[in-house]
């Protein structure tokens, strides 16, 4: 009973407590005692936070009196609130008060790229008065894939543009570089280790220009972050020989090479001068080894132990979306091995004339090799260029009839002197 007796009196003085401050307030405008205006008592601090994070704004009034305080962002021309309530519809933002600090503080929580901008707080006078801090909102670079391009493929020639769209706060900036490390070609008069800009474009692509392209973009605020785009680059077949025209014994096992080129990879294969394929067997054995790029094929194809049906022309065959391409090798029988090396020749020097210069009997002139650095195109044709007949280097030294009848007259001339000796012998 105390307590709600306690209560009833409390409600009853509180009425006359706001009478008494409303009879005093009049009391002094009657006498011409103006109440003191608002008075700021500090700025407000500006602010950068990360995206995500929650801010606190601080406002310290003095003799507000009857006048309320209001929180407002310029950009949006938004009243956010007035004194202890909240205007805006925005669920993240509240507002609290500090009486014995006299501070108003506006609450702003997961803070968004959006909520960068001027806030203003402002008391209700005649002309109103107006403090304002500035919140930056930090943003981490962001790539935005349905924006950017996904890996390309292009003809060989083409042009071909690679956009990578990055967003952040602040802006970020966006480089190129290229995974393996090599220059980008962006024209044939501007080559660079990297690009800045959110397009790149590259000019009449080369299969040099195939590859992965990273796309980087940083804004100053960790993490970093790139995109990795895969280039294309499609050409037909391309053919090169480095030994067309090999010399071996019977019984003999030799290796044929062609180097091929062609993306999408070829499809690449062996076969006889008469088309019949060849496929790996007691007698062959074929290999196909990657280069670097990947691109690049090196085919080898052994031939065990020659017998005289494996003399002949073998063609090398590569074939892919874009075109097909062959070339040819050729492997003569050069007759039996000799029993003992040559003293002033090594193998190796041997080998290199053999495959550069090759006496053609049947003509009775000599073919020299094309230049093996020499590309078979797409029609597999090649050239033969034709020596003189003082170019013939390797041509073995005929035995005409005349010089062998005169060493057979001269062995049986020692043969006869040979026996009148002994005969002598015996006589003396």
């Amino acid at each position: 009973m105390e307590r709600m007796a306690g209560t009833a009196e409390h409600h009853s003085i509180c009425p006359i407590l706001v009478r008494l401050w409303l009879l005093f307030t009049i009391f002094h405008h009657a006498q011409g005692v103006k109440p003191r205006d608002p008075s700021f008592l500090s700025e407000i601090q500006n602010m950068t936070v990360s995206e995500g994070r929650t801010v606190k704004f601080a406002c310290r009034v003095d003799n507000l009196g009857i006048h309320k305080v209001a929180w407002i962002h310029y950009e949006n021309s938004a009243i956010l609130t007035v004194s202890n309530h909240v205007i805006t519809r925005n669920e993240r933002i509240t507002v609290s008060h500090d009486k014995h600090q006299k501070t108003w503080y506006l609450h702003i929580s997961d803070v968004r790229e959006t909520d960068t901008g001027k806030y203003m707080c402002q008391i209700n006078t005649a002309s109103a008065m107006t403090i304002a801090g500035f919140l930056t909102v930090v943003v981490p670079p962001d790539i935005v894939d349905n924006e950017s391009t996904g890996d390309v493929i292009a003809q060989e020639g083409n042009d071909i543009k690679l956009r990578c769209r990055a967003r952040g706060s602040p802006r970020p900036t966006v480089i190129w570089k290229r995974e393996d490390g090599e220059s980008i070609t962006v024209n044939k008069s501007t080559t660079v280790t990297e690009y800045q800009g959110e397009v790149l474009r590259l000019s009449k692509v080369s299969r040099m220009d195939m590859g992965p392209y990273l796309c980087i973009a940083s804004n100053g605020h960790p993490p970093t972050v790139s995109k990795r785009i895969l280039v294309s680059v499609d050409f037909p077949p391309m053919l090169w020989i480095p030994h067309q025209l090999i010399g071996a014994a019977q019984g003999q096992t030799v290796v044929l090479e062609c180097f091929t080129e062609a993306h999408p990879t070829s499809l690449n294969y062996w076969t006889r001068g008469d088309g019949n394929m060849i496929y790996d067997s007691e007698k062959y054995h074929i290999e196909n080894r990657e280069g670097n790029p990947d691109y690049k094929i090196h085919m080898l194809l052994t031939v065990r132990y020659l017998e005289p049906q494996d003399f002949g022309t073998y063609r090398c065959v590569a074939k892919n979306p874009r075109g097909e391409t062959d070339g040819t090798i050729k492997i003569y029988d050069s007759g039996p091995p000799p029993t003992s090396a040559l003293p002033l020749t090594t193998e190796a020097e041997m080998f290199e004339k053999i495959n550069n210069q090759v006496w053609d009997k049947s003509e009775n002139r000599t073919h020299k090799r094309p230049n093996p650095q020499a590309v078979s195109g797409k029609d597999g044709e090649e050239e033969e260029i034709y020596a003189t007949n003082e170019e013939r280097s390797l041509n073995l030294p005929a035995v005409d009839e005349s010089s062998a009848a005169s060493r057979a007259l001269c062995s049986l001339h020692l043969s006869l002197l040979l026996v009148a000796a002994l005969l002598r012998g015996r006589l003396f």
